[in-house]
């Protein structure tokens, strides 16, 4: 068991350690029968699951295509596009209480404010059991406002608490180190980049993700682990179970899966079965 909130009296435990990452496999319920997320473990090889990134409102995206294929890697262009809250609490969560794999909320406001108000309502949910903070998503790529937002967080729910750095922050280590302090459970990187690529309509901006982040998060992640004491979550273009121990090596005490789950549902299975030295199903 690997556990992801070792400070916290309510641990996260993983049976594996591959997560999907937010996003990869929507809410879950979208592939559950096919992957089998029910069971820990399983046939589908992940010890948990992030959401796609959830306001407190629907947030509408952008026209379809949403993912751009440029070298290396996709640029998604999709935004925040969800349900909204109380769509995906009423449709999904009482799905999710059933199962035991740990689902993770990933989960984003337009202000703090918001987002604190919202998050001390789900600490008595059954179905969720932690949740992700993309501080990319809220535009905090500075230490003092991550700091903040996350102490607020921490004051309004005991939930296990995963913060998401983005991957274009100006100094990492000290906002790992920040938000550590503030109280967040484990720290997760790197997020997507913005970027940019060529459009039928003109230039199109999104955020980076593939194969293209990998020598990037693996040098985060390398830095970021010698840097603080709460567990680390590395991902960025991990495809292969090379990827995944090139990050374990470096630190990570658990690897997050985006892409690689988007071409392929069975690509977890495959990964943890390499890292157990079980043969593959």
């Amino acid at each position: 068991m690997i556990d992801l909130a070792p400070r916290n009296p309510n641990p996260l435990e993983l049976e594996t350690p591959l997560l999907a990452a937010a996003g990869s496999l929507g809410y879950g319920v979208e592939v559950a029968r096919q992957i089998g997320l029910g069971k820990r473990g399983a046939a589908h090889g992940l010890g948990a699951i992030i959401t796609r990134t959830t306001t407190p409102l629907p947030r509408r995206g952008r026209p379809l295509p949403a993912l751009l294929e440029v070298p290396a890697g996709a640029l998604y262009t999709g935004g925040n596009q969800n349900p909204g809250l109380r769509v995906v609490l009423e449709r999904f969560a009482p799905v999710w209480a059933t199962w035991e794999l740990p689902v993770l909320l990933s989960i984003a406001a337009a202000d703090a404010e918001e987002l604190v108000e919202t998050v001390a309502e789900l600490d008595l949910l059954e179905g969720v059991r932690g949740l992700e903070l993309p501080l990319g998503a809220m535009d905090m790529l500075l230490p003092g406002p991550a700091a903040s937002l996350v102490g607020a967080l921490r004051a309004a729910t005991p939930l296990p608490l995963i913060v998401k750095l983005p991957g274009h922050a100006p100094d990492l280590v000290a906002l790992a180190q920040a938000v550590e302090a503030a109280g967040a459970d484990a720290v997760s990187l790197i997020g997507p980049l913005p970027a940019a690529a060529p459009g039928t309509a003109g230039l199109v901006e999104g955020a980076l993700c593939g194969p293209a982040l990998r020598p990037l998060a693996l040098r985060a992640v390398a830095m970021v682990a010698a840097a603080v004491e709460v567990p680390v979550v590395g991902g960025g273009g991990v495809m292969t179970l090379a990827d995944a121990r090139a990050l374990l090596d470096a630190g990570a005490r658990a690897v997050a899966l985006g892409t690689a789950l988007l071409s392929d549902l069975r690509a977890a299975a495959r990964i943890a079965a390499g890292l157990t030295g079980a043969l593959t199903p």
